[in-house]
């Protein structure tokens, strides 16, 4: 699963209803990963079902249910209830006062576009799974951990070049094989990092 924080812009809660709403993902930006996400990505996931309301991407921390979800030009708008538990308390509490000030969205690709001059990943459909309240931006933090660390499995390795550009199967050739087995089919220019991360990596 994915994750991608965005702030909590336009936020409004009214405390006799105990309800939130704002911007959990906008349009047409360049995100910290690289990746844009395109209008129409949530439609046809949110047409089946709406996302869950959770605490920092826990599963096991429900606050809440959303009961609005919809696309607009700017991003997607997400209006709920935080429910009146000891959690859904603080939570509330919390975003009211402004000391939450970020939405974040888990979700799987369902189908992309990779922008090989811009070096950007444009995200055309997701599954969305949930719909955070989060303390700090996760998707930066997964970057942060990204630079100070190497891969350390062939899976990990795999995910990475799916993450930088390749598709499942060039990972899985160059995984297996190396990117040797892609050079006909690629100028090894095209992702500059990929040299220096198979060289610390041992295959």
């Amino acid at each position: 699963m994915e994750i991608k924080h965005f702030s909590l812009h336009d936020v409004k809660a009214d405390e006799a209803a105990r309800t939130i709403e704002g911007w959990a993902s906008t349009f047409g930006n360049v995100d910290s990963d690289n990746d844009i996400i395109a209008p129409g990505a949530f439609v046809d996931s949110i047409k089946t079902k709406m996302p869950k309301m959770l605490w920092q991407h826990r599963t096991d921390q429900v606050i809440g249910v959303w009961n609005e979800a919809a696309e607009t030009a700017q991003g997607l708008y997400v209006k709920g209830t935080i429910l009146d538990t000891t959690l859904g308390e603080d939570a509330y509490k919390l975003a009211k006062a402004g000391a939450i000030d970020s939405m974040s969205i888990g979700f799987s690709t369902q189908k992309y576009v990779v922008d090989r001059e811009n070096n950007t990943r444009v995200i055309q459909a997701v599954k969305l799974w949930e719909v955070s309240l989060v303390t700090f931006p996760a998707n930066e933090m997964a970057r942060i951990m990204g630079v100070k660390s190497k891969p350390a499995t062939e899976r990990e390795l795999e995910k990475h070049l799916r993450d930088v550009g390749f598709s499942q199967t060039e990972a899985k050739k160059i995984v297996a094989e190396g990117y040797k087995a892609l050079s006909n089919q690629r100028d090894a220019e095209e992702v500059p990092e990929l040299a220096t991360l198979l060289n610390q990596f041992k295959l």
